[in-house]
Order: C-alpha cells, then structure tokens, then sequence
C-alpha cells in the first residue's frame, strides 16, 4: 500500500492510467490584499490529456481556492480492498 504522496510526473502514461485517483492540488487566494497558499485532496478522474476539470473545480472550491489557480502536483492510487463475499 502506498503511503507517501507520488509526484505528479509519476502518473502512468495515458492509457494506462487508473481510472480514479487520489489528488493534492495546490493553488492560491487572493484575500486582503495577499496572496494566500493553499493545499487540498480529493478523488479525480484521469483523462488522456490530464484530470476531470469539474473534479479539480471542485478541489479548488472545497479548499477555498480562486478558481483556476489550482494545480495537482501530487497523486495516489486508490487501493481498495477485495469485495467480501456476495451476501445475497
């Protein structure tokens, strides 16, 4: 199991991507007459040429980030447990 941030330039190339993936997206908030740094994760979905828009919109919005400045720089795959066994 993973357990440190991967650099971006680590994802696989287009093709081989998973679907979904854990992302750390860094951007900026201009507020008071400053310039404000911020960090934020959450789940994206991986295209050919990058992430889902709305996803990293959505990152940007939950860590209070302007819209547009958010960049990943950082991913991890979702490792998730085997499926338990069918119940019904």
């Amino acid at each position: 199991m993973t357990r440190e941030w991967l650099p971006i330039n680590t994802l696989p190339a287009p093709g081989l991507r998973p679907g979904r993936v854990f992302v750390l997206v860094e951007g900026e908030r201009d507020h008071s007459g400053l310039r404000w740094l911020r960090q934020e994760a959450g789940i994206a979905s991986t295209w050919n040429d990058g992430f889902d828009p709305a996803d990293i919109r959505h990152i940007e919005l939950k860590g209070d980030m302007d819209r547009g400045s958010g960049a990943v720089t950082h991913w991890l795959p979702i490792e998730l447990p085997r499926f338990p066994e069918r119940t019904l």
